[in-house]
């Protein structure tokens, strides 16, 4: 089962009763293009949870012996299943498999009030609150988040009541303790803040511009803010005064750009904290701090995002998914790295023993499908997988996981160039990564065989675009590797400079007919046990002459057609090199 999150428009109505203070994470109005929805989109339970922790809520702590009386909660559809005894409210303590408290109810779309028939006292211990509906194949993804900010532990997720499962990077849930009207004065001047544009690649010591969640406990409007934050390994914390575009409604929040100031210690996961200390020019009463995660260091590479697609010839649906991602890398205007492996479905004539390797990323045989594609093998932010399939029919989806992938911090430079008869790899991982276990995988790529040359199923589809067999083709096929490994080889690193010389014999090797070649480093982990820890550091590309072209021409004025190195047709090429007439040209 593949969770998805998805973008979604609703109209949120808080219905507020006077005897009632909501105490929540997200804002209690966010705009409709901040909200995403979460479920399984089968016909199953879909649960969710959000921690109230008095150990790490300074305001939870005050409001000891205070009453959580019920649930405020937002639902993107009506789900009236309270006489089936499928949509209710929760309430756990300790841990979210502890249940104490479910209270059927009908839950119509937008927010919804339903109140325990008993309340839960505010002690010491953990109090979890939450939802549940039955969803449905006709009405998907019940629960709803606030998007521009994960608030850490706002997000549990059960599908189908099987476990509980903490979401980091899919928003804060749009759930809310009901307080009694006592609590209110404990909220009074009380704010929360993060960093929203986790993570990211900061110097130590450094102001650095971020993203910054500035959300309103009380119900009185702020003005003005004071934000102190620390980053690990500070000694003396860093106090800002926030500018604010606008005042923040009551139990509203914002999401500003602004300097921030990370911390003196060096790593991918060092945590970072922001605590707002001052409200409306007077002493805030103390909130939540919000910390999060950045990846602090001196060696700030550049990161070129790295593109690999599951394909096949035998795939019906991959040509289609094929055109409309080589349409969003067109419109990319940064460098990247495109890598094509004919299995996870079927195998065929351009399959590799890497390419069977690699399926374990799947999580597992019955997991495996075609198109699939991931970007720096990583999990990127608001997915739960590695892998992803088909997101549409437009370039758009596309384009916004490149974003995403682009922005991902480089943790590693690479130089690749052939001399003396060698292909040599040669580069700098950062140093807090010196002592681990990273692989490099080298390979020879073809690019710009057609479905002529090479048959592809799916060609014929009447819902395909029209162009498509003019513009599909077989690309990024590897047709040598040179590492020992179809993983990669282990790669020794130098433990003072972080360092790294590789070098291998060229060869020669017959291809495919395409229209160019490229060589390509990756750096990259591997580790089969945690999917998630197979990330791309960084990697390179080398464009070889194309096959049967050997030397680069200046443009003549002439109506022929001009195609990139990878094949594609260029209808306004501008300056670089490209393929006309059989030959390679210079613009």
């Amino acid at each position: 089962m593949k969770r998805q999150l998805i973008a979604i428009i609703c109209c949120a109505a808080c219905a507020t009763l006077a005897a009632q203070v909501p105490y929540s994470y997200a804002p209690a109005n966010p705009a409709d293009s901040e909200l995403s929805a979460l479920g399984g989109n089968k016909n199953e339970f879909v649960q969710g949870l959000v921690l109230f922790d008095p150990a790490t809520d300074p305001a939870l702590q005050r409001m000891k012996g205070e009453k959580i009386i019920g649930v405020r909660c937002y639902l993107r559809a009506d789900y009236k299943q309270a006489r089936q005894s499928r949509s209710g409210i929760l309430a756990s303590i300790g841990t979210p498999a502890n249940n104490v408290r479910t209270k059927y109810a009908d839950f119509t779309e937008g927010w919804n009030d339903v109140l325990f028939d008993e309340p839960i006292v505010i002690g010491d211990e953990k109090i979890y609150l939450g939802v549940q509906a039955y969803e449905t194949i006709g009405t998907p993804y019940p629960l709803v988040a606030y998007a521009p900010a994960t608030v850490p532990q706002s997000c549990f997720v059960n599908l189908a009541k099987k476990a509980w499962e903490e979401y980091t990077d899919r928003g804060t849930l749009l759930i809310a303790a009901l307080l009694d009207d006592t609590a209110a004065p404990f909220l009074t001047n009380t704010a929360y803040a993060q960093n929203t544009t986790h993570p990211q690649t900061v110097a130590p010591d450094a102001d650095f511009e971020g993203g910054l969640y500035v959300h309103n406990f009380s119900d009185t409007p702020i003005t003005s803010v004071k934000v102190t934050m620390k980053g690990e390994g500070t000694v003396t914390p860093t106090v800002r005064d926030v500018a604010l575009p606008a005042p923040i409604a009551a139990y509203g929040s914002t999401v500003l750009t602004t300097l921030l100031h990370s911390g003196l210690s060096e790593g991918t996961n060092v945590d970072w904290t922001a605590t707002v200390t001052e409200i409306n020019g007077a002493e805030a009463q103390a909130g939540r701090p919000g910390t999060t995660k950045l990846y602090v260091t001196y060696d700030n590479f550049q990161r070129v995002p790295l593109i690999e697609e599951f394909t096949s010839q035998l795939c019906v649906n991959c040509p289609q998914m094929a055109y409309f991602l080589e349409k969003a890398l067109e419109e990319f205007e940064g460098p990247y790295i495109y890598l094509s492996h004919h299995s996870g479905f079927r195998e065929d004539v351009f399959t590799t023993a890497t390419d069977r390797e690699l399926v374990y990323i799947f999580g597992g045989y019955e997991n495996e499908y075609n198109p699939a594609i991931m970007y720096n093998r990583a999990v990127l932010e608001g997915e739960s997988s590695v892998i992803q399939g088909v997101r549409g029919m437009a370039p758009t989806p596309y384009t916004e996981a490149l974003l995403k992938a682009a922005a991902m911090p480089a943790k590693a430079e690479v130089s690749l160039k052939r001399e003396g008869g060698e292909v040599r790899v040669s580069g700098r991982v950062a140093r807090d990564l010196v002592d681990s276990q990273v692989y490099l995988s080298v390979c020879l790529v073809e690019d710009g065989m057609t479905a002529t040359q090479y048959r592809q199923t799916g060609m014929d589809d009447p819902d395909a675009p029209a162009d498509l067999a003019a513009v599909f083709r077989h690309n990024g096929v590897a047709l040598h590797s040179y590492n020992t490994a179809p993983l990669g080889d282990l790669l020794e690193i130098d433990t003072e400079k972080g360092t790294f010389n590789v070098s291998y014999p060229e060869v020669e090797k017959k291809g495919f007919g395409g229209t160019g070649r490229r060589l390509v480093a990756i750096v990259h982990k591997v580790n089969k046990a945690d999917l998630r820890d197979n990330e791309v550091l960084n990697a390179t590309q080398l464009d070889l002459n194309a096959t049967g072209i050997n030397s680069v021409h200046t443009a003549p004025a002439t109506d022929a057609a001009t195609y990139d190195l990878l094949g594609r047709r260029v209808n306004h090429p501008t300056k670089g090199v490209y393929l006309r007439n059989g030959q390679k040209i210079l613009r």
